[in-house]
């Protein structure tokens, strides 16, 4: 994702600080300076950080002591729950964020607030990643979610224009209709931030970084 931002950008990876957004089933975010990644949302394990489909993202960590003196959960029970049943699935019953956004459309309460708390907790981190470089030049959706949900989009950057963040609901909403299989771009025209959209191509990077061990060269 760093790198085809910096393309995208026309300048140096080593030059440009971003906040990559990788939305899926699976989430995280992800603060790169320079096209290092200095935080990023996931932490011991993939249960911390986002809304996920089935994970919590962060919880207070005396949840599982609370629990059990409560409900008498023992530490599996809520190992298992924060896991496999919390997140969007806990919050509407479905884990698939598609059928959730149809839901909200509709005027489902619990999917509303599924996408919502969603929303919210993209752009409390986008707002503490930037605090984190100091300077950012570009957001990157990427992933299922990311590259496909338009409304997602905007609602989770929405407010954040005086930091220099903006989508423009045209080119936001005309990039997925269009179809797109590249990047493209959904911020207004000389914003501060660009905002990207991204494909995800784990395969040829994993590809990329073996033929760069093979040929010994380093990044």
């Amino acid at each position: 994702m760093s790198d085809e931002a910096a393309r995208l950008l026309g300048r140096p990876l080593s030059e440009v600080n971003l906040i990559v957004l990788h939305l899926g089933n699976g989430a995280s975010a992800t603060a790169v300076r320079g096209g290092r990644s200095v935080d990023t949302s996931m932490g011991l394990t993939p249960l911390e950080g986002l809304v996920m489909g089935t994970r919590s993202g962060d919880v207070d960590p005396a949840l599982h002591a609370h629990l059990n003196r409560q409900l008498g959960w023992s530490v599996e029970d809520v190992d298992g729950i924060l896991n496999r049943e919390s997140g969007l699935k806990g919050l509407s019953g479905h884990n698939d964020f598609r059928e959730v956004d149809a839901l909200r459309r509709s005027g489902d309460p619990a999917a509303g607030l599924a996408f919502d708390v969603f929303c919210h907790r993209i752009r409390k981190y986008v707002g503490a990643y930037y605090a984190v470089l100091g300077t950012v030049d570009a957001v990157v959706f990427t992933a299922g979610v990311g590259e496909h949900a338009a409304a997602m989009r905007a609602a989770s950057l929405s407010g954040l224009e005086r930091l220099g963040i903006a989508v423009d609901p045209q080119l936001n909403d005309a990039g997925n209709e269009a179809g797109h299989d590249g990047a493209f771009t959904i911020s207004p025209d000389g914003s501060e931030v660009a905002v990207l959209v991204v494909p995800t191509n784990e395969e040829w990077e994993i590809a990329r970084q073996a033929m760069d061990v093979v040929h010994g060269r380093v990044r």
